[in-house]
């Protein structure tokens, strides 16, 4: 047993299993073996009285016929050789007439004290070896008293001889019940071990799924792993088109830096102007490409929203109205603000206020690049939901199943941009519970529309 301790630490399943197993079935069997001690001793105890009772009434039936005192001869004398297994070290009996004279007694008979009350008695606490259980029967007729002893320890003797052999063999059963334990947790667990050489030995680019041959019990716990695996996967997955994306919609813009910084080293100071203006143009292109990527990078592994609070809606549409006015008085295209319902009653919706002005940005950069001088651009906020519309070209319709692509542009752009910022709207929306929805409008333009997904 020794060795099995020092085999499996203290959090091993196998270890636990045995500690339980094994001491609950030690606990059960010294339940039941003191049980069945104490029921047995009951029972030894039950039929002694009956046997002293019933030895005392014969002897206060034979008394009557009889008042002359007479010694007793022991059993062991009057059988010879030929006692058997009988003794008489362990009983005793002793008869008394009226006067309290005793008539009869035994060898241990004659140490009995007289006493006319009848019933049971003990001399001594049980656990003495020297103790005794005396019965008393008087005989109120003709006064006559008979007593009949017992060693209490003969009762327990009794029952320890009853109990040995079955002591004996559990102490025997015991370690094998203890192996046959070991083995059958070592043999269940088996398919445990088997997904643990699995994983131990798969390599750190394999994230297919691992065998469901386990037990029912442990099942959950490999589907859960299963899953985790599919979503790391995806995850993964995600990150290197990402990373490719990225790295290909950023050597556009770099390469064009490239290209135009070497013609305006090559041009005159006339010509100069008009370069330095594109490399800003490139410039400022690859740092917006950056930005949203960033953005991205942080959205993409969010599964709800961080920092969730109540939404001020009124200071997130004019912080985000204030942030494309610039870009707005450039191309002299109007911002409005509708509100209805109140502003106070937009979308009763809790969220993070940085993502949402986010969001709103991007529709407003959108709206604004996209829409012709002088027009308009309008934000309309609902209980139902938000609206962005403007006086653009809108999006054609072979092109709208893509729009929300990352990177993806129409052929024939001529503004600058990145093809991530509705991406970057859908994600945000889909965190906070709401739905992008793009609708060319019939008089031109284009509405984008927020509304609570179903």
């Amino acid at each position: 047993m020794k060795f099995f301790w020092n085999m499996y630490p203290a959090t091993s399943l196998r270890y636990r299993l045995f500690v339980y197993i094994s001491g609950g079935l030690l606990a059960l069997w010294l339940f039941s073996v003191t049980a069945g001690s104490l029921s047995s001793l009951h029972e030894i105890n039950e039929a002694a009285d009956s046997q002293m009772a019933q030895l005392a009434q014969t002897l206060m039936q034979v008394s009557h016929d009889n008042d002359t005192v007479r010694n007793i001869v022991d059993i062991e004398t009057l059988l010879a050789s030929n006692h058997g297994d009988a003794k008489s070290n362990n009983h005793g009996f002793a008869v008394w007439d009226k006067d309290g004279t005793r008539l009869i007694a035994d060898r241990h008979g004659k140490d009995i004290p007289f006493q006319t009350a009848s019933g049971f008695s003990n001399s001594g606490p049980v656990w003495q070896s020297g103790s005794w259980r005396y019965l008393y029967l008087h005989d109120k007729v003709d006064g006559h008293t008979v007593a009949v002893s017992q060693r209490l320890k003969e009762r327990f003797s009794t029952l320890i001889s009853a109990l040995w052999a079955q002591f004996a063999v559990s102490l025997l059963a015991l370690p094998a019940l203890f192996f046959l334990i070991h083995y059958g947790i070592r043999r269940g667990l088996e398919p445990l071990d088997k997904l643990s050489a699995e994983l131990r030995t798969r390599d750190a680019d394999s994230l297919h799924a691992v065998s469901e041959d386990v037990p029912v019990e442990a099942l959950p716990m490999v589907q859960s792993l299963n899953g985790l695996l599919t979503r790391v996967s995806a995850a993964i997955g995600r990150e290197r088109r990402f990373t490719s994306d990225a790295a290909h919609e950023l050597r556009s813009p770099l390469a064009a830096l490239k290209v135009q910084a070497e013609v305006f080293s090559l041009s005159n100071e006339r010509e100069q102007p008009y370069h330095l203006a594109k490399m800003h143009e490139s410039i400022a292109r690859a740092q917006r490409l950056t930005e949203q990527l960033l953005v991205l990078s942080r959205i993409d592994p969010l599964s709800e929203v961080p920092d969730a609070e109540p939404v001020n809606w009124q200071q997130i549409a004019h912080q985000a109205l204030k942030s494309a006015n610039l870009q707005a008085r450039e191309k002299r295209v109007r911002l409005q603000l509708n509100s209805p319902c109140g502003i106070e009653n937009v979308l009763p919706l809790r969220g993070n206020a940085v993502l949402l002005e986010l969001m709103l940005r991007n529709l407003l950069d959108n709206a604004v690049r996209y829409s012709p001088e002088n027009s308009r651009v309008s934000l309309t906020l609902n209980r139902d939901g938000i609206c962005m519309c403007d006086e653009g070209p809108g999006i054609a319709p072979e092109h709208m199943m893509r729009i929300c692509e990352r990177f993806y542009r129409p052929a024939g752009q001529t503004q600058q941009g990145s093809g991530l910022g509705l991406s970057i709207v859908e994600s945000i929306a889909a965190l906070h519970g709401l739905r992008l929805d793009l609708q060319n409008r019939p008089e031109g333009g284009l509405c984008a529309g927020l509304e609570k997904a179903v």
